[in-house]
């Protein structure tokens, strides 16, 4: 069943500008699933905002970086609020298959979305993003998709260096643990709603189930199952905080057809039933 939630993505492959406070009110106070992937970078002002069902207070200098399909509603910002954007279609991401090389970084930049810059890493991102504004006004530039997926490629490099440097976590891309850990959290974030149990993964990647529980274990620290119920709950959380949905619903959406199974797979793993979590 899908969510009522509404559901936004680019039109356009790339878009790239600058946002103030009236660029932002059509879009307080709304709660939707964002497919397109954006990269924001706040220069000044304040924004109150709810990510993933978590609750972040942006401040100058926060890279906020959202890979395609996440949960967001705007709360509060500044009247002097001013930010960089940068957003790309979930298709033009997904069809030339760039997020690969962050596929390992994912589930942390997902958990942490906001992250503070230093202000010489913020001039820098600024500096780009200009740069990147002036180029967007070219119609060569829009036409061009090797243009853009170089624009891509920058933004990702650039976020997945900064998560690296900060959240101290290097992974090597040339060990094949990686490479299979890499393939399964992109099955994975495909599949969620729909297929849960470690097998369908294994046999997706043509492993034996052994051998993909031990590599995931060894490359992220985290059995599958675990990493699966991360991602599940992640979902619910946002939707259970953030809109007035159903849980039966949210529970269908999700893959459990049994909405008591779904109440025990959230409290197993949260200590509390998804309508105590709703109510706290």
């Amino acid at each position: 069943m899908e969510s009522d939630i509404p559901r936004y993505n680019l039109t356009v492959d790339y878009k790239v500008g600058e946002g103030f406070g009236e660029n932002l009110l059509g879009y307080k106070n709304i709660h939707c699933k964002i497919e397109a992937g954006f990269f924001i970078l706040c220069t000044k002002g304040t924004i109150q905002a709810t990510i993933n069902g978590n609750h972040y207070d942006i401040v100058e200098n926060d890279l906020i970086t959202l890979p395609p399909n996440y949960f967001m509603e705007i709360h509060e910002f500044s009247s002097d609020i001013h930010i960089y954007y940068a957003g790309f279609s979930f298709q033009f991401i997904e069809n030339i298959n760039l997020m690969k090389s962050t596929q390992h970084l994912l589930l942390i930049i997902m958990q942490n979305p906001v992250i503070k810059l230093s202000p010489l890493q913020a001039n820098s991102y600024k500096m780009f993003y200009e740069s990147s504004i002036l180029a967007y006004t070219s119609t060569r530039t829009l036409a061009n998709k090797e243009i853009v997926k170089a624009v891509l490629t920058m933004f990702v490099e650039g976020a997945t260096e900064v998560y690296k440097l900060q959240n101290k976590w290097y992974i090597s891309s040339q060990s094949r643990k990686y490479e299979i850990y890499q393939e399964f959290i992109q099955l994975l974030m495909k599949h969620y709603t729909v297929h849960h149990s470690t097998s369908f993964y294994a046999s997706h990647l043509g492993l034996t189930l052994p051998h993909f529980c031990s590599t995931i274990k060894k490359a992220a620290g985290n059995t599958p199952l675990e990493i699966i119920a991360s991602v599940i709950l992640m979902d619910a959380k946002s939707r259970l905080k953030s809109s007035n949905e159903p849980v039966k619903n949210i529970a269908l959406s999700l893959g459990f057809n049994n909405i008591s199974f779904f109440n025990k797979y959230f409290k197993q793993h949260t200590g509390v039933t998804p309508q105590e979590y709703r109510g706290h």
